[in-house]
């Protein structure tokens, strides 16, 4: 009975077919099996207004990815994905890589530790800084436009409000409620 429910579901395609109707051909014993095959993950039931509708694992996608941009954008995406994985060379080189991979992925976690370097070694008497000195230096550094230095710090400020003050002023830094921001210490 299992092999006759899955065929008449796949058989309604990307429509999907109502779980009543399912019930009403094959009576009282389908719902076990739709149970089962639910458990199993080789069909799936969503609601559509008022009715129940099932789908298999091969359909269900594609009927998702009709209807939802989003999930038909993944799907793009993951299908051009390659992986390739480089043959190690030596233990300290895989520790770089390591470490530029996460560096990659996580560069806000990077330029926060430079940002605070900067604050930390360059402030003035009462912790005043000029963002254009630690553009400088982060740039020089890191080898990033003046454009990403701003991002990036706009970024970082915007998330650790309480750990960053900003002060008006300057002829460089970061525009906030129309006025540019020239100074930022450490609070």
């Amino acid at each position: 009975m299992e092999d006759e429910i899955l065929k008449k579901i796949s058989s309604s395609g990307i429509k999907g077919i109502k779980r009543l109707e399912l019930k009403r051909t094959f009576g009282k014993n389908c719902e076990n099996v739709l149970e089962t095959l639910i458990e199993k993950q080789q069909v799936f039931v969503e609601k559509k207004g008022t009715a129940y509708f099932v789908w298999t694992r091969e359909n269900h996608p594609t009927k998702k990815s009709q209807y939802e941009p989003t999930i038909r954008m993944v799907q793009n995406n993951v299908t051009k994905l390659k992986y390739v994985k480089p043959k190690p060379i030596n233990p300290i080189h895989d520790l770089r890589n390591t470490i530029n991979i996460f560096q990659q992925t996580n560069p806000n976690i990077d330029f926060k530790i430079e940002f605070d370097k900067c604050l930390t070694e360059s402030y003035t008497s009462i912790g005043w800084m000029p963002f254009s000195q630690i553009r400088k230096k982060i740039c020089d550094s890191k080898n990033i436009s003046s454009d990403h230095f701003y991002t990036l710090a706009s970024e970082l400020l915007e998330k650790h409000r309480e750990n960053y003050e900003i002060s008006s002023g300057g002829k460089e830094g970061i525009i906030m409620r129309g006025l540019l921001h020239g100074f930022v210490r450490n609070v």
